[in-house]
């Protein structure tokens, strides 16, 4: 009866324990997004189970909850759906979030298991999803999730049997704490009561922990190290850092003897309260092996100028007129967990300032198909973009055992101000990666890079090649006047340039260098505006009917020097009025003088008398003619006309022959003649010359009377 006594008294007060339980106050709360970026997670992605949720936040900032906040003594678990291989080191970043309420219950855990996607142990508050039921002792594990291996986040202190919270937790001290074990193994627990028979777990590296339910985001990593083969999780937030070796226990615990695909995740519970739990997966890196390096060429012919695999002692130089490919080799290798990679990772490529596309095409392909004399040509284009300087393409869906090119091909355009360029291109290529591959870079800007040299000499964009280019080009140039010689200069970069001449030289003189000098100093405020002068160069030592060369040069503020242009002139004769006597004149006569002076024609004849030489004289040294015109205005005194005409006439003395006649008509005198000398040469004073008119003897007034007479010397040179 006492022992019965004992016993009723017993139950009677679990009993009101429970009654208690049940009136306290369910706090709700909400989790909120994390403020750091995660995969872009959806129902493609992830498997929920039990009271889990589906995704939840904007792409890219993803969380899903594993715990509703409403139902107690229940349990929710959400497995990634590609699995992990512990044949390659791999590397998983995720975080948790605790909602902080008044009352915790019960934790997360993070769990590897390889007994599928519907993976879930009894829902009950202790389990926490994942752990054997708190009764029964056959077997142990009995409701755990088996083939697994979880880390627990455990926020309620389970060590009161009596009152249905079990005893999990009897062996560490009271408060969270962050352990683990292999849930399906019965070695994982030992059982504890007399009255009530508990399972108590054996947590193995138990690191007590303040608070974990403080409603914040905290991350958790987990990393496995191939060939050391240890398993390494870290929350650095709590100061976790523990390491697991992934020995014959480990692997037998997952069954990984068997190669069994082993998936990930978590699971949480509520017991008694509810507390909402979420999670969020940052990056899950080692689903794929994958290698990348890239190559980049000098074509035409092909040299391999780096690789960004090795490390050469000596960086390549390549001249800037040289087209460079870069091609990124990726070998997807077959032995990856994943069969295929969906299209949308960024491939970025170092592209410094100066490189431009040629042309602007990024091409992507199988290797075994676009490689071409060890080159690639052609393939899929792919957009491209040119952002805070890298080449980003978006590569396509790639299928594992496969390896593929992405290349393009570029020239360096910019040339530095009065400089030659001498400048480093680094090269250094990003495989940024996705939820099942890690993020690989390939290169090193410190020590994979090549140099680009150049010089971007001065183009004379007038003259001619060569001489007889020159020649049948030449400049028309007059005896007695400049030649003036356009010089434009085409230079990418130079503010600057001299410009270097010879003197004219005939076609059977071979010119040197010592028959250039400089001639003239160019400069320009912009690169806008051209380089441009002309030269005006002296004839006067040049000889008509003759060709003419000149030769020049440009050399810039680099000293870089242009090819030598030829300019070819074709220097020809005038035709020049060389004089007239400076005045002519008539002596002083009386009236009575005059009169006299009529001749049988009517005519009064004043002898012409000279300054000084009365000179006459035309000179022709061109390839046409010419012919001398004349023509007297009127002689005049104050209004008062000497003659109603007047002429300038000439005869010869020897025949009294009428030369030449200058009359108020505009006439002919002298012309070139056909035969003989083409100059005119003639001294008046051999001559009789007189002013021949009849004079207005009723009007004449005393006093002297002044004309003039106007000379006009035509040619028929018509390409002046």
């Amino acid at each position: 009866m006492k022992k019965f006594g004992i016993i009723r008294w017993g139950y009677v007060f679990f009993f009101s324990i429970l009654l208690l339980c049940g009136k306290q106050e369910i706090v709700h709360a909400a989790v909120s997004a994390p403020d750091f970026p995660t995969l872009a997670i959806d129902d493609s992605l992830i498997t929920p189970v039990g009271q889990a949720g589906s995704p939840q936040g904007e792409p890219g900032v993803n969380y899903v909850q594993i715990n509703d906040g409403a139902t107690t003594n229940s349990s929710g678990g959400v497995w990634f759906n590609k699995p992990v291989s512990f044949t390659r080191s791999f590397r998983l970043e995720m975080a948790f979030c605790i909602d902080n309420t008044a009352t915790d219950s019960d934790g997360l855990a993070f769990v590897m298991q390889s007994s599928g996607l519907n993976a879930l142990a009894e829902q009950a508050g202790p389990t926490i999803g994942v752990w054997s039921n708190t009764g029964g002792t056959t077997p142990l594990s009995t409701g755990a999730i088996p083939q697994s291996f979880a880390i627990e986040f455990d926020t309620f202190y389970n060590n009161a049997g009596l009152t249905g919270d079990g005893m999990m937790d009897r062996d560490v001290p009271s408060g969270h704490h962050i352990a683990w074990n292999f849930p399906g193994s019965n070695d994982a627990y030992t059982t504890d009561g007399w009255l009530i028979i508990d399972k108590v777990l054996n947590h193995r590296d138990t690191v007590s922990v303040p608070d974990i339910s403080d409603g914040q985001w905290h991350i958790f990593t987990v990393v496995f190290d191939q060939p050391t083969q240890t398993l390494r999780y870290t929350v650095p937030d709590f100061g976790v850092d523990v390491t697991v070796p992934v020995d014959d226990t480990f692997k037998s615990n997952l069954n990984l003897t068997n190669s069994a695909p082993v998936y990930f995740g978590f699971t949480g519970a509520n017991g008694g309260y509810v507390q909402e739990k979420a999670v969020a997966f940052v990056d899950v890196e080692g689903l794929v092996e994958l290698d990348m390096r890239t190559g980049v060429f000098e074509k035409d012919p092909v040299k391999l100028l780096l690789d960004t695999g090795t490390t050469l002692a000596q960086p390549a130089t390549v001249d800037n007129s040289k087209t460079i490919t870069y091609a990124t080799y990726l070998s997807y290798k077959s032995t990856s967990d994943l069969a295929d990679l969906e299209s949308g990772i960024l491939l970025s490529s170092l592209f410094p300032e100066g490189l431009s596309l040629v042309p602007e095409a990024v091409y992507f392909g199988k290797a075994s198909e676009i490689m071409v004399n060890g080159m690639p040509e052609g393939g899929t284009a792919l957009p491209f973009a040119i952002e805070n300087g890298q080449l980003v393409v978006t590569l396509p869906d790639m299928v594992k055992g496969n390896e593929y090119i992405v290349h393009f091909s570029v020239n360096y355009t910019e040339a530095p101000l009065d400089q030659n360029l001498d400048v480093a291109i680094p090269v250094q290529t990003v495989f940024n990666g996705n939820a099942f591959v890690s993020s690989m870079t390939s290169g090193d800007p410190e020590t994979h890079y090549y140099q680009m040299t150049g010089s971007f000499p001065p183009t004379l964009s007038t003259g001619s090649a060569s001489l007889a280019e020159a020649k049948a080009d030449l400049q028309i140039v007059r005896q007695k006047r400049n030649s003036y010689i356009p010089i434009t200069i085409v230079d990418q970069n130079s503010t600057q340039a001299k410009i270097y001449v010879t003197d004219f030289f005939t076609e059977d003189k071979t010119i040197t260098e010592t028959d250039f000098s400089e001639a003239a100093l160019v400069e320009r405020g912009t690169l806008s505006e051209p380089l441009s002068d002309t030269l005006a160069l002296d004839t006067s030592d040049l000889e008509p009917g003759t060709t003419y060369y000149l030769a020049s040069y440009v050399i810039d503020t680099e000293g870089n020097r242009s090819a030598t242009r030829y300019y070819g002139i074709d220097f020809r004769g005038i035709v020049v009025f060389e004089r007239a006597p400076a005045s002519i004149n008539a002596a002083a006569v009386t009236l009575n003088e005059l009169a006299r002076s009529i001749r049988d024609d009517g005519f009064a004849y004043l002898t012409i008398s000279f300054d000084q030489e009365a000179l006459l004289s035309v000179s022709n040294t061109s390839e046409g003619t010419w012919q001398l015109s004349g023509q007297i205005k009127d002689f005049m005194q104050e209004q008062q006309l000497l003659a109603e005409e007047i002429h300038l006439v000439l005869y010869d003395p020897v025949t009294n022959q009428l030369v030449a006649s200058v009359t108020s008509e505009e006439q002919v005198i002298f012309q070139q003649e056909p035969t003989g000398a083409t100059d005119l040469t003639l001294d008046l004073q051999e001559y009789d010359c007189y002013f021949r008119f009849v004079p207005k003897l009723d009007l004449i007034l005393p006093g002297t009377y002044t004309g003039t007479v106007n000379w006009l010397l035509e040619s028929t040179i018509i390409n002046e």
